[in-house]
């Protein structure tokens, strides 16, 4: 499993010394709009580059952001599933440059509020949107590992965020551990403050991975 270290809303100093810390032992970081004008900190990091915008606009809009993002060394970016027909048809031409991760609804969202929202039940939302995403050449979709069970699929990546360790608050609504998430079926889990907050964060990036090493018995 994949463990990426979320960046979001850090200050320059603060991120870059997190790569330094921690790029040997995970598999990417993801960033935000506020680190956007300073990827040249990932120059010489050969790991995952998620660039985390959630694009949703135009076809002309979304197509020449993800340019942009291409431009910065990303190797993922995030689409809005509410995206209409033609952007999905125009971003198609990416798919082989970058990892293109669908994003349907938000982990700090409540079950109410996506309801609400999307006025769909979740297996249909799920079915609906890996039947798209799939189609434009998409790699994978966010999803809160609780949500893995509705979505029967396992032809796209599932990226759970919402992943606290040792009770850290995450500020998501819908929490997991690292070693739920998995047994759940995730294939990368995002971690962020429970990693970049703690005391040690190497070694607890150490214990995350002995978790999900761990085999239970049967």
């Amino acid at each position: 499993m994949q463990i990426i270290i979320a960046l979001d809303n850090m200050s320059f100093d603060k991120a870059l010394e997190s790569i330094i810390l921690l790029g040997p032992f995970v598999d990417g970081f993801k960033i935000n709009h506020t680190l956007l004008e300073h990827t040249s900190m990932f120059e010489n990091y050969e790991g995952e580059l998620f660039i985390d915008l959630k694009l949703w606009d135009t076809p002309v809009t979304v197509c020449s952001i993800v340019e942009r993002v291409l431009e910065k060394g990303a190797t993922m970016t995030t689409i809005s599933t509410f995206n209409n027909e033609e952007v999905f048809k125009d971003l198609h031409q990416y798919a082989e440059d970058i990892k293109l991760i669908g994003v349907t609804y938000l982990t700090s969202w409540s079950a109410s509020e996506q309801f609400q929202i999307t006025r769909e039940m979740p297996h249909d939302m799920w079915r609906r949107n890996l039947t798209r995403i799939r189609k434009y050449g998409f790699t994978g979709i966010v999803c809160s590992a609780h949500d893995i069970k509705d979505m029967k699929d396992d032809s796209v990546l599932r990226i759970c965020p919402g992943i606290t360790f040792q009770s850290h608050n995450s500020g998501q609504s819908r929490t997991t551990s690292p070693r739920l998430a998995k047994d759940l079926g995730a294939d990368c889990i995002i971690v962020g403050r429970s990693v970049t907050l703690s005391k040690d964060p190497v070694k607890t990036i150490e214990e995350i991975r002995k978790t999900l090493d761990h085999v239970t018995p049967k």
